[in-house]
């Protein structure tokens, strides 16, 4: 099943199932609401699929614009850290919500001089409340799947800014965060194996594989519930293999099997 955040021009952002011929519309207005439902917002997706009603006349939304936490993790693929094993701690930094656009909105360039990279990533949805979850019950908590194009501001990182890293400037910039086009939910994706690109005006940059991903995403969750809850709504992207520059006039395109094609314009924002 493929849950949206759709509008149309007679209505504001609803929640959807993606049906042939369109969205098939929920009685859901929030996604974060729909998600801390649990087994009533499933029953709300299939009442909404077997009534028929399908909405052509749509425009997809990001997904989880009010995600509650967005955690994100660094350096966890093998092609940058050859000497990781599952036993290392995860590195991870935090992402606030307003940098989060959707598919098809553009990517507003800092300066005319400033260094940005696109980093396609996969986004773990969280659908169930825990804290200190074990292994071996952790995809429990997993609502489904969707991606992002963490972009990084490298001139925070590398520049002198009193000789620190500015990790959450970085990442944090407005419309730093596209997200989407859909949530696909546990039970229909398996993202243990899968392959992603991130194409830049019609051209491969990146071919990746989940299959490098040093650490699973059981082991993930452990880490990151150990002292802090994970709420339904929260969101954890797991890492890129690359990262590459784009500047204004790029069309950046972030694709893993199975979860379609989240393309956004890079454009001025100076």
């Amino acid at each position: 099943m493929r849950i949206v955040r759709y509008r149309t021009a007679a209505e504001p952002a609803r929640v959807g199932v993606l049906a042939d011929g369109g969205v098939a519309p929920t009685e859901y207005t929030d996604m974060v609401a729909f998600l801390a439902a649990g087994d009533a917002a499933f029953a709300a997706a299939e009442r909404a699929v077997d009534s028929g009603e399908v909405i052509a006349d749509h425009v997809l939304l990001a997904p989880l614009p009010n995600a509650g936490k967005m955690l994100f993790l660094g350096r966890s693929f093998r092609q940058y850290r050859t000497d990781l094993v599952d036993a290392d701690p995860v590195f991870v930094y935090a992402r606030v919500a307003s940098s989060v656009i959707g598919p098809g909105e553009p990517i507003r360039m800092p300066g005319p001089d400033e260094r940005i990279l696109y980093e396609g990533e996969l986004l773990i949805v969280i659908g169930r409340a825990g804290r200190g979850i074990d292994q071996s019950d952790a995809m429990d908590h997993v609502f489904g799947y969707t991606q992002v194009n963490d972009i990084t501001w490298t001139d925070w990182i590398h520049g002198s800014h009193g000789g620190l890293p500015q990790l959450t400037m970085s990442k944090n910039a407005d419309t730093f965060c596209p997200m989407g086009p859909h949530i696909v939910t546990r039970d229909s994706y398996d993202p243990v194996s899968a392959e992603f690109t991130v194409t830049v005006n019609g051209e491969v940059r990146t071919r990746g594989s989940m299959s490098d991903l040093v650490w699973t995403i059981p082991h993930i969750l452990e880490f990151l519930s150990k002292d802090m809850t994970l709420h339904a709504g929260d969101v954890i992207a797991t890492g890129t293999s690359d990262a590459q520059p784009i500047t204004a006039g790029d069309t950046v395109v972030v694709e893993f099997d199975g979860l379609g094609q989240l393309a956004n314009p890079v454009v001025p924002g100076w």
